[in-house]
């Protein structure tokens, strides 16, 4: 499977991802009610890498916390929605969908 760097940049947006470009790179961090998840991922700025595939995609899909390549395939393509994409992150217990009940301090 492949898919191409231009879908990622246009679509990981769409999904809660804050787009920042930097250096030789592009990241992608996901953020949820305002509040980034840890969920991060990134892509270089390189015109020669037109595709992403192989061991990239598999780091990509380690990095957005995804059990199959297909997964991440689905949420850079647009199968998986921003909703659906959250509740798969909840449901693995990578962020809780509420505020922690714990006040700091006490």
């Amino acid at each position: 499977m492949k898919v191409d760097r231009s879908e990622i940049s246009k679509n990981l947006p769409k999904k809660g991802f804050r787009k920042e470009p930097s250096g030789h790179h592009i990241y992608f961090y996901h953020e949820y009610n305002g509040l980034e998840t840890g969920v991060c991922t990134y892509i270089s700025h390189s015109a020669k890498q037109k595709d992403v595939s192989g061991d990239l995609l598999l780091s990509m899909r380690k990095q957005l916390r995804l059990e199959s390549i297909k997964e991440a395939v689905d949420l850079i393509k647009c199968p998986i929605d921003k909703e659906e994409f959250n509740r798969i992150l909840i449901e693995r217990k990578v962020f809780r969908s509420e505020p922690s009940s714990k006040k700091r301090g006490k």
